[in-house]
């Protein structure tokens, strides 16, 4: 049988917890659990309790533990122990549900706590000295083949929450990225996929970003588009082949996942669409802006370009459209020795120091030129001189051109 890590059971902070509560009222759950058991990386530790939120803030409250009542409508207090997080649930029964949030009734029944919960791995709980409990009866099978399977039937735990299609999807691409997928999850999942209309643009963009931030997510993706579910979500972004491609040169050029750069090798670089896309995904305007600039790019780029012609590219259109750009049509370029020119210009934009124009507004006013619309126009073309120069012109020489244009 697998089990626990030593260094989640010998986490300060959760045992400082366990030694607040009464004995037996306390078990590690969730995603700690299973990816302890899977030997991957714990990130959160969240824990479980048959205590109603009022007893969990006593208990705190006694140990002199701090915390916030970060959800407490659905049972959940967040302690912080020396800077780190802990969400502590009390165990809930889901007593009404519409496909978006739920109704939660408290109960002391680790079995309900269990049902209510999505997929069997994600069921299973621990006791601080690591015994196991597994009240589905199927968690600890499925660990060991990493099936990911929807407890009770799949679809009526997605018409409690249809992002768990999502989840799904996710979990797959994360942690089972070339086992089996289950014919029933996938059938509940397609069948369901109205439903996720229903949900806020924020919920399925964070659970997208998570997905395309897996080491492998093309199996995932290219069976999110078999099912009809892609289209659902991103009509405009539904190329699971050009991520297929995007996945390979990372894997050969060690290049780190990147969701965003993975978005653009499914999506066509046509600014309305893109835009589209970001609107209604609701995105920061950070990520809206590098998607969108990837899109609305004109640059003329080519593999191989001189590097005067090269910098002035990247000047022109940033280092990091530039990188966005060659890196994906190294991705999609059949010819090694062409894909390689193209990976060699996404490096010298990565590397390049880029040089800061030598002159200002106040250079200009200095020289007799009056601030205003004039003033702008000749700063531009002056910059644009600058850069033919190969950013070698300096100061007084642009001065001096700056006599020429009248």
């Amino acid at each position: 049988m697998p089990a626990l890590p030593p260094d989640l059971l010998s986490d300060t902070g959760a045992n400082a917890l366990f030694d607040a509560f009464p004995n037996g009222a306390l078990r590690y759950v969730g995603g700690c659990v299973r990816n302890g058991l899977l030997g991957e990386p714990i990130k959160d530790i969240d824990l479980a309790t048959p205590l109603e939120p009022e007893g969990v803030i006593a208990a705190l409250k006694a140990a002199g533990i701090r915390y916030a009542e970060t959800g407490i409508d659905h049972g959940t207090i967040t302690a912080v122990i020396k800077g780190q997080p802990y969400e502590v649930t009390s165990l809930r029964r889901d007593v009404a549900t519409d496909g978006r949030r739920a109704v939660v009734a408290y109960t002391k029944d680790w079995a309900q706590d269990a049902q209510r919960r999505d997929f069997t791995i994600n069921a299973l709980y621990a006791d601080r000295s690591g015994t196991l409990f597994d009240p589905t009866g199927q968690g600890l099978t499925d660990i060991k083949t990493r099936t990911f399977r929807f407890i009770g039937e799949a679809s009526e735990r997605i018409a409690e929450d249809y992002l768990r299609i999502l989840r799904y999807f996710r979990f797959m691409a994360w942690y089972a990225p070339e086992a089996k997928f289950d014919s029933r999850a996938l059938a509940a999942c397609r069948a369901g996929k109205p439903g996720l209309k229903k949900l806020s643009a924020e919920r399925v963009w964070s659970e997208i970003k998570r997905l395309l931030s897996a080491p492998r997510p093309a199996r995932a993706v290219n069976i999110m588009l078999q099912q009809g579910i892609l289209e659902t979500l991103l009509p405009e972004a539904s190329n699971a082949q050009g991520l297929s491609l995007l996945t390979k040169l990372e894997s050969r050029e060690a290049i780190a996942p990147d969701p965003y750069l993975r978005l653009m090798s499914m999506s066509a670089r046509e600014p309305l669409p893109m835009a589209l896309l970001t609107k209604r995904m609701k995105m920061s305007k950070v990520e809206s802006k590098r998607l969108r600039a990837w899109a609305g790019d004109a640059t003329a780029l080519a593999p191989g370009m001189e590097q005067r012609k090269a910098l002035a590219a990247i000047y022109t259109a940033g280092k990091q459209v530039v990188m966005d750009r060659a890196r994906l049509r190294a991705a999609g370029a059949e010819d090694p020795l062409i894909s390689a020119r193209w990976m060699a210009l996404s490096e010298l934009a990565q590397t390049w120091e880029q040089p800061k124009f030598p002159l200002s507004g106040k250079d200009l006013k200095a020289a007799g030129v009056a601030p205003g619309e004039a003033m702008g126009r000749k700063l531009k073309a002056l910059e644009a001189l600058w850069v033919r120069s190969g950013f070698t012109a300096d100061k007084p020489k642009l001065m001096m051109a700056l006599t020429l244009l009248g």
